[in-house]
């Protein structure tokens, strides 16, 4: 049925990954008669979050047929799923969405933005001549995971957006023992390291084209991670000088990724933005008192904003921001509210990307009293841009 939706094959491989780290009682679909007509699913996951992580619903493989659009089914799935998340203690819901639009009705908001590169690699340069202080090392498919997750786990602990992943989650990530053992487009595995171990790995592939001119290889970055600065810096240094590559090809890296400012020239990065994981808060209170406030995480202040939600009508209504030391007390109360925003616009103040007055700026957060904005903005902002490198 998602072959017709979203017009994309469905092979085996990605249904035995899916079923590999779902639970099955967590998908849904809809039926007329013996007949599927629409399907939406959850997984079970863990989001990095200023200051820790916590239980998040992954949102997935939401679809209907054609034939059945307009007649309630999405709105439905979409209940029962948020409905279940609430049930299950998930204080959040995320997505990565086919159109925003949709969801932005059921309460998401934009949580990370998803920088993608079209990169011309002989043209590229670093800004300064920072030495190699490491060496690289290419692993045969199917090793690697005991060395590169520590490294995942390392970067996850700076910024929010990062998933949990299990070892069946590394599976549909990293090159397969079969599938990627040979082959010139086959996944590779490649790990920087320095003395003191591993600081960052890629996971790439090549696809050959070859013309009267030579080479025209793509070089497609799956994932590239550094637990370091030079660690990203060399990862990427490797990936944009693999010989007879004339593209370097990725997609959802952050906003403030540091290789748009370690190039001398950016634009030959060839950088594009759009929208990355969206984020649907399900219980206000657990959820930002689940995380940490202040751009040191140690944030003092207090602020009251009265929420609108008409989806899940229990978060509606009045709220106080009381944050001492970085941790928060989040109460419902009667008192006059500092701003004014809805569900999708809470939802992308949490993870940090965003602030106050950049919302207030667009018309999505209205400041009801003097100084609301200020109080938001030194509570709510984290030093790196939240980032979500995976797609679900």
């Amino acid at each position: 049925m998602d072959e017709i939706t979203f017009s994309e094959d469905a092979s085996d491989e990605l249904v035995k990954r899916v079923e590999a780290v779902s639970d099955k009682e967590r998908f849904v679909c809809a039926m007329e008669d013996d007949r599927f007509v629409g399907t939406a699913g959850v997984f079970s996951l863990h989001l990095t979050v200023p200051g820790g992580d916590m239980p998040a619903g992954g949102v997935t493989w939401v679809s209907v047929l054609p034939t059945h659009r307009r007649r309630g089914i999405m709105r439905e799935l979409m209940r029962r799923m948020i409905d279940d998340c609430h049930r299950r203690g998930e204080p959040i819901a995320m997505l990565w969405a086919a159109e925003g639009a949709i969801y932005q009705r059921f309460g998401f908001g934009i949580g990370t933005f998803s920088v993608n590169l079209d990169a011309e690699p002989k043209a590229f340069g670093f800004a300064r001549d920072w030495p190699i202080e490491g060496r690289f090392r290419l692993l045969a498919a199917g090793e690697g995971r005991e060395v590169v997750e520590p490294v995942y786990e390392a970067a996850r602990a700076q910024r929010s957006g990062f998933l949990s992943r299990t070892p069946d989650w590394w599976l549909g990530i990293l090159p397969d023992a079969e599938k990627d053992k040979k082959g010139g487009e086959a996944k590779r595995l490649v790990v920087y390291e320095t003395d003191a171990g591993a600081e960052a790995y890629a996971v790439y592939k090549t696809k050959p084209e070859w013309g009267v001119r030579g080479s025209s290889h793509q070089l497609i970055v799956d994932e590239a991670i550094g637990s370091t600065p030079s660690g990203t810096r060399e990862i990427w240094r490797y990936l944009l000088s693999v010989d007879l590559v004339r593209t370097v090809k990725t997609w959802r890296l952050p906003s403030d990724h540091p290789l748009l400012v370690l190039a001398a020239e950016p634009r030959r990065l060839g950088a594009t933005m759009g929208d990355g994981l969206w984020i649907r808060i399900l219980d206000v209170a657990a959820a930002l008192q689940g995380r940490t406030y202040g751009i040191d995480g140690h944030g003092r202040g207090q602020v009251c904003f009265d929420l609108r939600d008409e989806f899940c009508s229990r978060n509606a209504g009045r709220w106080s921001l009381e944050v001492e030391d970085g941790r928060a007390r989040v109460t419902q109360v009667a008192a006059e509210a500092d701003l004014a925003l809805d569900a999708n616009d809470l939802a992308s103040l949490f993870l940090g990307g965003f602030s106050a007055t950049a919302l207030a700026a667009a018309g999505r957060v209205v400041e009801m009293r003097p100084g609301g904005l200020a109080a938001a903005d030194s509570l709510f902002p984290t030093p790196l841009k939240p980032w979500c490198p995976q797609e679900f």
